[in-house]
């Protein structure tokens, strides 16, 4: 039923290409982000009850600071080692797209690491190269170098080119999918290219990753996926979601005291809040298909 309903949704954005509404768009996306997007991590901390909740105390309580101490480390390589950082963040996130894409299609794979990071990886590569003027200017000023003149065509085909090369390894497993695959990744290429960073960025994000993990995450604890469940989960992450938009407020609010390393302090407060959510949820998807 959703699959229906976001690829609906992705059809209507892109057909908005030839609706001059591009700031009404920005806003949507940007509350798309904050809302759905935001909340999908807002539920850590309940998962991480769940997941530990047939261990002892101690060991619960190591996993906590385990989860702290990633975030932690994770904000201090990213800040202070921005070109390494990033690297690393646009790799672990890429395998988290993939993973939460894949993980229900490829389910015994020994390549499956490597589907996920690569299909990830053009995820990124498509949402980049149609938004290159974009993301080299933000990019720019928080990398503090100059990446004008890196090969993007390259890395695209590159990563198209290791996806497809998994996917024929695996054919037998995939076949069935693999068809379908190309057609949602024609369907996210038409996204991308008709649409700004922005706008692409919340759709796929929101859409393609955030409501299925979700939905994942519900099914995780909660055995099932309905009302009565889904309403458990948003009043479970309710007050982690208000608690993260209310720092995002703080740091807005405050932005000029900041000063000029405000963009970069988000960024990496980004990265240190995503990257060990996207270590749980690999924990949890990995347990749940062994």
């Amino acid at each position: 039923m959703f699959l229906r309903i976001k690829i609906i949704a992705t059809f209507l954005v892109i057909f908005s290409y030839f609706m001059p509404l591009i700031d009404i768009k920005n806003v949507i996306a940007i509350l798309m982000i904050v809302t759905i997007g935001v909340l999908h991590g807002a539920c850590d901390i309940t998962l991480i009850n769940q997941k530990t909740n047939n261990i002892n105390n101690s060991k619960k309580i190591m996993f906590i600071i385990f989860y702290l101490l990633i975030a932690f480390f994770a904000f201090l390589v990213v800040y202070n080692l921005p070109i390494i950082g990033f690297i690393g963040f646009l790799l672990i996130s890429s395998y988290h797209f993939g993973e939460q894409h894949l993980h229900e299609t490829i389910l015994d794979s020994k390549f499956r690491f490597f589907h996920f990071i690569t299909y990830g990886l053009l995820i990124f590569m498509l949402m980049i190269y149609n938004n290159k003027s974009f993301v080299v200017k933000v990019l720019n000023e928080i990398l503090e170098i100059n990446i004008n003149n890196l090969p993007f065509d390259i890395f695209l085909f590159s990563s198209l080119f290791l996806t497809f090369l998994f996917w024929s390894i695996d054919y037998k497993k995939l076949k069935s999918s693999i068809i379908k695959e190309i057609l949602y990744l024609l369907l996210l290429f038409l996204l991308f290219y008709t649409s700004n960073l922005i706008v692409s960025f919340a759709v796929y994000f929101v859409l393609w990753h955030s409501i299925p993990s979700i939905l994942d995450q519900i099914n995780f604890l909660y055995n099932e996926i309905s009302t009565k469940s889904i309403l458990l989960y948003l009043k479970n992450s309710g007050s982690y979601w208000i608690v993260s938009i209310l720092g995002l407020l703080f740091l807005f609010y405050y932005q000029n005291l900041i000063g000029e390393d405000f963009y970069k302090i988000i960024y990496s407060f980004s990265a240190a809040v995503t990257i060990p959510h996207i270590f749980l949820i690999n924990n949890i998807l990995s347990s749940h298909h062994k």
